[in-house]
């Protein structure tokens, strides 16, 4: 079953051609990355065939090479195929390809979409590689090729301020989390001397209390970066700088699914410590209701989605603090397909509108009704209407808060759901109905449509599958029980009536804006976005630019003052030994040589070849020699 590697090597092989092309070129090929995400598809198909009916957590394949030895111990690369992986194979390249198609149409003016397309073949790779993998040296090397691949989407228009900073904030937020990862990673090889899957679950019983507590926090860290959870949840509606079919990848299969994906893989290493399962449930909870609370306040159409991610995810956290990381896979799954389609939506409609700001659309049903009704689809699902997908995977969580005992959690998803369902009626009130604020509307291209249209009828009828789903992958799948089922709809039902009220109404502009006075610093703080990004920029980054500075200072004034003043010395001391040497060593050198030269050419005249100057010289030396012999004889 090697040819399961073929899965996450088709897309990289389209951006290693891509990658040494002409943009040129690139702009003819753009069947490559289309084709291969859809060969990865096909693939994943049959893996999930051969995994069918599923029901164990164990491989039914496994591959592994040696990378190198650590210490005298081997360190292996290994990948696996059970049925977590499966789902997720399948539940990337299903997304991957909506994103490919739509990106046939959403990208086709833009001149680097040969590069757009490239990034996105090895974005999609690096998660089938990271899903597959076994080892967790691997998933860490999928992990950083992620974040990646992630700023170089988000910064594509780079020529612009926005996207450039969004860009540096998500690599630089997400590096912070990642930084728990590589402590945890120290953590296991210290104890187990794996980086195994295998060998890590099976021996996570023996370790010592303060590495299973180190390794567990240090994942669950790195967890919460990539997966935009509070605190560091702040680089994740910046993201949308970036194109949105880009947004749709990053905010529904690829970069923020991980962390959840990771947390759920390694979820007995974070139970062996319950303040750490604690933790998690906190985080998840403050992240679903501190998320819906946001969203209800944006008027970016995209801004809304991005804060509807980081609230959704919360969930998923809370159903892994809950430790049932199947109900927190079958959101994610769920999740996936509603929230991709719902930004490739979002992105129809900021074409058709020619702005992201909600305020600006209206009446758009009555010009775009494919968008409209998928769209529609895609929201309700994220509002927990049943039959609809995200209704049965959030009954779900609500379900296992309740028989774990976690009354106030489960009534904070409620209220968490309630907001929701608020933003979401508010969203589509705004975009669809009311007055037209754009003229010259049109709905998508086909490219467009049709994948939506395929995300819309999953989100349809994957609902009815949680029990299969939950069978599946181990579990105990059952159907959602009256009772809870009710309160969910009770929840989901008043948000949108409470939505409806305040935007659905004629009355609603006028109505929103008594009570936008009404609430006054509750509703600045939400419009500031808590003030987290005031935070940090006064703790972490004006200190930083701050220490820079004064770093930069010192380094120009004392240490480079320092070191020009060496240099200048010694150009001095060069400068005086260089005019010793050319007038008083050079000179006596020259003035020999000279000498030697005017004798030798003296001498030379002597030897002209004339026989009566020889007889001259000959005769005058011989008087000279005759004089001399005389004056020593009369002496």
């Amino acid at each position: 079953m090697d040819w399961i590697l073929a899965i996450p090597a088709l897309p990289t092989l389209s951006f290693a051609l891509l990658l040494v092309m002409s943009r040129q070129v690139r702009m003819r090929m753009l069947w490559l990355p289309v084709a291969s995400i859809f060969g990865s598809l096909i693939l994943s198909i049959v893996a999930f065939a051969q995994v069918w009916p599923g029901g164990s957590e164990e491989a039914i394949w496994h591959a592994g090479w040696e990378f190198a030895e650590l210490a005298g111990k081997p360190v292996d690369l290994s990948v696996a195929l059970d049925p977590v992986a499966a789902v997720m194979l399948l539940v990337v390249t299903i997304v991957g390809a909506a994103v490919q198609v739509y990106s046939l149409g959403y990208m086709h003016r833009e001149e680097r979409e040969g590069w757009y397309f490239a990034v996105l073949s090895l974005f999609t790779a690096a998660m089938l590689m990271l899903v597959l993998s076994d080892s967790l040296l691997l998933t860490f090397m999928m992990w950083e090729m992620m974040g990646l691949c992630s700023y170089l989407l988000i910064g594509f228009w780079f020529e612009n301020e926005g996207p450039r900073k969004a860009s540096q904030k998500a690599f630089l937020t997400t590096r912070v989390g990642d930084l728990g990862f590589l402590i945890a990673l120290f953590a296991i090889w210290g104890v187990v001397g794996s980086f195994s899957y295998e060998e890590v679950l099976h021996t996570v019983g023996d370790w010592p209390a303060a590495v299973a507590a180190v390794a567990g926090f240090g994942l669950l860290w790195a967890a919460m970066g990539k997966s935009a959870q509070v605190p560091l949840q702040v680089w994740l509606p910046d993201a949308m700088a970036g194109p949105t079919p880009a947004s749709a990848l990053i905010h529904a299969a690829t970069m923020v699914a991980a962390g959840v994906y990771v947390v759920a893989r390694m979820l007995p290493v974070l139970m062996v410590t319950p303040w750490i399962m604690q933790t998690t449930l906190v985080v998840g909870l403050t992240t679903a209701l501190l998320g819906g609370l946001l969203a209800a306040v944006q008027h970016d159409v995209k801004k809304v989605l991005a804060y509807s991610t980081i609230s959704q995810l919360g969930l998923m956290f809370v159903a892994l603090g809950a430790a049932n990381a199947e109900v927190a896979l079958f959101h994610l799954t769920t999740h996936a397909f509603f929230k991709s389609l719902l930004f490739l939506g979002a992105g129809v409609i900021i074409h058709a509108a020619h702005t992201q700001d909600m305020r600006f659309m209206g009446g758009l049903r009555r010009h775009m009704p494919i968008t409209t009704v998928t769209f529609t689809i895609g929201s309700l699902a994220l509002a927990a209407v049943f039959p609809l997908s995200g209704f049965f995977s959030k009954d779900e969580i609500v379900a296992t808060l309740l028989h774990e005992h976690h009354y106030v959690s489960a009534g904070v998803v409620l209220l968490a759901s309630l907001v929701t369902a608020f933003y979401v009626a508010r969203m589509l009130f705004r975009v669809f109905t009311g007055p037209e604020q754009t003229k010259h509307l049109s709905e998508g291209h086909m490219s467009m449509l049709a994948p939506m249209s395929v995300l819309a009828f999953i989100t349809l009828v994957l609902g009815f599958a949680s029990p299969t789903f939950a069978n599946f992958l181990g579990g105990h799948g059952v159907w959602p029980d009256p009772f809870v089922a009710a309160i969910s709809m009770t929840s989901a039902g008043a948000g949108l009536a409470l939505g409806w009220w305040f935007y659905g109404r004629r009355s609603a502009v006028v109505n929103t804006a008594i009570w936008k006075r009404r609430l006054g610093y509750a509703y600045d703080a939400l419009a500031q976005k808590l003030y987290f990004d005031a935070v940090y920029d006064h703790v972490f980054i004006r200190p930083f630019m701050l220490g820079a500075t004064l770093l930069a200072v010192f380094d120009m004034r004392r240490l480079d003052g320092f070191v020009n003043l060496v240099a200048a010395t010694w150009v001095r001391i060069c400068t005086i030994s260089w005019r010793v040497d050319v007038t008083a060593i050079d000179g006596v050198v020259n003035g020999v040589a000279s000498a030697a030269k005017g004798t030798g050419s003296w001498m030379r005249g002597l030897q002209n070849g004339v026989i009566q100057r020889y007889q001259r010289l000959v005769l005058g030396a011989v008087i000279v020699l005759v004089l001399v012999v005389f004056m020593v004889k009369g002496v």
